[in-house]
């Protein structure tokens, strides 16, 4: 046990050895557990008292004395250390003991920790290969450079690749039919927001390509793409209906060819 370390100097210095063993020094613990016999004598008894084995549960070892001479002391693993205080019998033996608890509890955690660090290491290739596919698949799909960025930092953030980056700052807002329905007061006669209705409006408008942004979503575990429209396309379905007096059934043209009447309550708009 050499090339000690102090790590904890609350109550009691605890030290790590090079091979991560934690310990402490008898001479040290024998004067905050505040024993009035003699070191020696009261080593050789607790020693004795929990059956501690040599090389083992501790080490002889030599200190410089403030004299100059040799002084000796032992090393002593915390598990040992942490049944000597508590054959003190008394309220520092018991608050020594704690403390070491405390002190092994931190350091487990810590070991935690950088066993969680390391394993998100070795998961990032895998998030890498994942973005990489979603990438190629969203580019495909037609969807816009920077909602594809805004999916990307996304997946790293939820895998736990936090990425300190605003992607999509300047974007303006982008509408999807349920948004419309309930910002015009567009509602089924269930009472919710009539996004068919709305789309059945949008089939009915002369858009540009530019106004239709198509963007990734992610729920309850699936993937895929949705379309959203610009505030320019949100005017023209408040002045259709304006132009058209509110017309309480819109026709939904489906894609095999058949119509969808949908039946349409205004109320207030959001």
């Amino acid at each position: 046990m050499q090339n000690l370390t102090v790590i904890e100097n609350e109550l009691v210095p605890v030290y790590e050895t090079s091979t991560g063993e934690k310990v402490v020094y008898g001479s040290e613990l024998h004067e905050v557990l505040g024993v009035k016999s003699r070191y020696r004598e009261w080593i050789d008894r607790r020693f004795s008292d929990i059956d501690a084995v040599e090389n083992e549960d501790f080490q002889a070892a030599e200190i410089s004395a403030p004299s100059g001479q040799n002084k000796k002391d032992h090393i002593i693993k915390l598990d040992t250390a942490k049944e000597m205080a508590m054959l003190e019998r008394n309220a520092k033996g018991k608050q020594v003991r704690r403390y070491f608890i405390q002190v092994e509890k931190k350091f487990k955690a810590g070991k935690t920790n950088k066993k969680v660090q390391s394993a998100k290491k070795e998961r990032l290739p895998s998030v890498n290969m994942m973005v990489k596919n979603i990438k190629e698949a969203l580019h495909d799909a037609g969807v816009d450079s920077k909602y594809i960025a805004a999916e990307v930092v996304r997946i790293y953030s939820d895998s736990g690749y936090p990425v300190n980056v605003q992607v999509i700052s300047d974007t303006p807002k982008l509408w999807d039919c349920t948004g419309i329905a309930k910002e015009l007061g567009i509602f089924s006669e269930a009472g919710r927001p009539h996004d068919k209705a709305v789309s059945a409006i949008i089939q009915k408008l002369d858009l540009f390509t530019d106004e239709i942004v198509r963007t990734a979503y992610s729920r309850n575990g699936h993937d895929g793409v949705t379309m959203q429209y610009k505030e320019s396309v949100f005017q023209k379905v408040k002045e259709w209906l304006q132009e058209n007096g509110y017309p309480t059934v819109i026709e939904l043209e489906l894609a095999n060819g058949n119509v969808n009447k949908c039946r349409v309550v205004y109320g207030e708009v959001a």
